[in-house]
């Protein structure tokens, strides 16, 4: 890879891990956007001012540099741009844009699930019309999300036709189809099992299994991840009964090279999935496997992009969904809506106690706005570690809780709700 040129799109720190793997992999960054500057642009090699939109612009900044190949973070707006610009400039993109539409539309997502035998949340017939009819075949709770969202927008859970009916209309505002899905809600203790696969050359690849503890359960205001933990409980149950059908799954729509993650509510031991993204996640999980088992995904992505191969066999001969027998964690604090005033505590934190990684999404004078709340975007950072078990698991979670000390403008406290780490028992 060394020499080789990659231009990132997006200039944010969604794109910032992309350039520093990059660049230590030996290759020469480029990044653009729109925008002066950026946590991704203020380490590249070099900086551009074409927007991630401008298909005419980017084309001409891939002959001028002699790019030799496009990726972005997880961004799925730029990665729809990197798949257009991929196909314009005859450069590698790992995926096809039948397969792309097929796995980010939750309606198609579930239709493969059902096709190919694997399980997947039951879901009832709803439209804006709110037909008796539909109507009175619901058992609640369900929860209400757009069938092509992301990010947690627009997702919410209901217990009442009255609450669905307002759920359904704010589905609606972030659906660009405008449709929206109404499916049963397991009622789990606000868990959330994930998986991730590997592809190569046709063959997948279970990399990682985790459970995540959603922030809000009770009360069902963020219903985003606070905690996870890796690997999942259901980890060896999984392996065994649906791992297979979900390969052959993907295999079935010609997915031949690249990372994935699907989302699934855990009931009686078994997973039952309701959406996924044909992309590394934003939870940035190859931290944890590489430190555990030198498996990094993005790496592969990235190698792939520039016209390598996707895995290596050494690679391969690495996964390892249980870690190596590790628990690892990642925990996420989220905030109230305010403006950060200060921000206190990390630094002691990372001093202290043994965080693998940690990434910071607020600075002081940035601002959650309403509408962040309940979404991905309503995280001030996210902790990651390695644990010998639950106790030391709440440990630290507790002590970071205790210790890290951000307030608004008026001097309150802007933590929106800290994690009981008895949930985890």
């Amino acid at each position: 890879m060394t020499n080789k040129k990659l231009l990132v799109l997006g200039g944010s720190s969604a794109s910032l891990d992309v350039v520093k793997i990059a660049k230590k992999m030996g290759v020469y960054t480029i990044v653009t956007d729109d925008r002066p500057s950026g946590a991704a642009k203020d380490i590249a090699d070099e900086a551009a001012m074409v927007s991630t939109i401008d298909m005419d612009g980017l084309l001409q900044l891939i002959r001028q540099k002699n790019i030799d190949g496009v990726f972005c973070g997880p961004s799925e707006f730029n990665i729809i741009n990197t798949m257009k610009i991929c196909s314009l400039a005859g450069l590698p993109f790992y995926a096809t844009k039948e397969q792309w539409d097929i796995c980010s539309n939750k309606d198609r997502f579930k239709q493969l699930c059902r096709d190919n035998a694997v399980p997947c949340v039951p879901e009832y017939t709803l439209t804006a019309d709110f037909l008796e009819d539909d109507l009175k075949n619901i058992e609640y709770p369900v929860i209400v999300k757009p069938v092509d969202g992301c990010s947690s927008k627009g997702i919410s859970v209901c217990r009442s036709a009255g609450e669905l009916k307002t759920a359904f209309a704010n589905a609606l505002e972030y659906s660009q189809s405008g449709r929206v899905i109404v499916e049963k809600y397991v009622e789990n203790g606000g868990v959330v099992t994930s998986v991730r696969y590997i592809a190569c050359h046709g063959e997948l690849y279970c990399s990682l299994l985790g459970d995540t503890y959603v922030v809000d359960p009770v009360n069902r205001t963020a219903l985003i991840s606070a905690v996870t933990v890796f690997p999942s409980k259901l980890t060896g149950s999984y392996l065994a009964g649906t791992d297979q059908k979900v390969k052959e799954m993907f295999k079935s729509i010609g997915f031949k090279n690249g990372a994935l993650f699907m989302q699934s509510l855990p009931e009686d031991g078994w997973v039952y999935f309701h959406e996924m993204g044909l992309r590394l996640s934003g939870g940035l999980t190859y931290k944890i496997t590489e430190a555990a088992n030198g498996v990094n995904d993005l790496a592969m992505m990235i190698r792939f992009a520039l016209g390598g191969e996707m895995c290596v066999e050494n690679e391969l001969k690495r996964i390892d969904p249980y870690l190596g027998g590790r628990l690892a964690v990642s925990f996420c604090v989220p905030l109230k809506i305010g403006a950060v005033a200060s921000v206190a505590g990390v630094e002691e934190i990372l001093r202290t106690l043994p965080i693998e990684d940690f990434i910071q999404y607020y600075a002081v004078g940035d601002c959650v706005t309403p509408e962040k709340i309940g979404t991905l975007m309503q995280h001030f950072g996210r902790f990651k570690f390695f644990a010998a078990g639950k106790e030391e698991i709440a440990a630290v979670i507790d002590t970071i809780q205790n210790t890290l000390k951000i307030t608004d403008t008026d001097g309150n406290d802007m933590l929106y709700m800290r994690f009981d780490t008895n949930r985890l028992a």
